[in-house]
């Protein structure tokens, strides 16, 4: 049964007993299909309160989150990243560990990425060979191996001759990432060859 039916049913169901009184009334028959119109629009407001699912009132969670901002200017990211950016901001726990990096790549698209961290200790001649090789201040850096799906463009017969040979990378990621990094520490992105 369709909801304008149901509505008249229920509509029906409301009047007083009595003969004066019939459920298939033509006023109740007009008053069930503005009735299920309200319906399916709170049905579609209550859509609204996800940010993975907003659309009509995505502007406003924007600017209550206070995007767009520099990692992406306004009219650059489709809806869907749109989106991703807000339930990323909004939905995600905070936390500086690896965890919570994974999670906001996570919401950003990038599920299967991996955090690198390097290793406190200096190789010494009495390590072992597997060992970091790294001095006590690469402590501070960690490295985000992109996965392989991440955007490479060559340089082309069509480009400008300023151009670069090759760029790559995802600004949005990064400066998302950049952002959320503890100040004292130093990120290094790797993108697949």
């Amino acid at each position: 049964m369709d909801l304008t039916a149901q509505y008249h049913q229920m509509l029906g169901a409301l009047l007083p007993r009595g003969p004066a009184w019939d459920a298939d009334d033509l006023l109740l028959a007009g008053f069930a299909p503005s009735l299920a119109a309200v319906h399916g629009r709170v049905d579609a407001l209550m859509q609204e309160t996800d940010p993975r699912s907003v659309t009509e009132l995505i502007d406003r969670y924007e600017q209550i989150s206070g995007f767009p901002d520099s990692c992406a200017p306004p009219g650059v990211q489709t809806l869907q990243q749109r989106r991703q950016r807000l339930d990323a901001k909004l939905n995600l726990p905070g936390g500086i560990n690896e965890a919570f990096y994974l999670g906001q790549l996570s919401a950003l698209g990038y599920t299967d990425v991996i955090i690198t961290r390097y290793s406190r200790s200096q190789f010494t001649c009495m390590s072992d060979c597997t060992d970091s090789l790294y001095s006590d201040e690469w402590r501070y850096y960690w490295q985000v191996n992109m996965p392989v799906t991440t955007q490479i463009a060559p340089m082309t017969t069509i480009s400008n001759c300023t151009d670069s040979l090759r760029t790559w990378g995802d600004t949005v990621a990064e400066c998302v990432l950049n952002k959320l990094a503890p100040s004292h520490t130093y990120l290094i992105f790797r993108y697949p060859e």
